[in-house]
């Protein structure tokens, strides 16, 4: 049988939803990298294509949630509530405590996408943590 015809449609959705985001990720950094960086593309159009990476990143988040949204196991949405919960509480504890660093002692600058990058590591580890202490890392783990 193959890989799609096992999968559950919520999971085919959210695949197929984190493909297309990274694929508009990965092709703006590339675009921004060579017409901003390499040839000095500037106005109007290069604030736009400075934004595209974090706005197809930031769909990243919007992606989860309707995994969510979508999942008819009450058991799997609560894994993935758990996963979010986890990365959010770490992204945002490392940039609060990084941010205070900043400002009270001589650390290097982190760049702001490094937070929601953060974030996405952040799900890992609550996908281990669902592992530890339920049992299964969950479907999209």
């Amino acid at each position: 049988m193959s890989f799609a015809k096992r999968t559950k449609p919520e999971k085919m959705r959210y695949l197929v939803r984190i493909a297309v985001a990274m694929v508009i990720y990965l092709g703006s950094l590339f675009a921004a990298e060579i017409l901003i960086e390499d040839r000095g593309m500037t106005g109007p159009l290069a604030y736009m294509l400075a934004a595209l990476p974090g706005l197809s990143f930031a769909a990243i988040f919007w992606i989860f949630v309707r995994l969510i949204v979508e999942e008819r196991d009450e058991f799997f949405r609560m894994l993935y509530v758990r996963q979010i919960l986890v990365a959010t509480g770490l992204a945002l504890t490392a940039a609060a405590v990084w941010g205070f660093l900043e400002t009270y002692m001589p650390v290097p600058h982190v760049r702001a996408f490094w937070w929601p990058t953060i974030w996405c590591f952040g799900l890992g580890i609550g996908a281990i943590y669902n592992k530890i202490t339920m049992g299964t890392f969950g479907e999209c783990a």
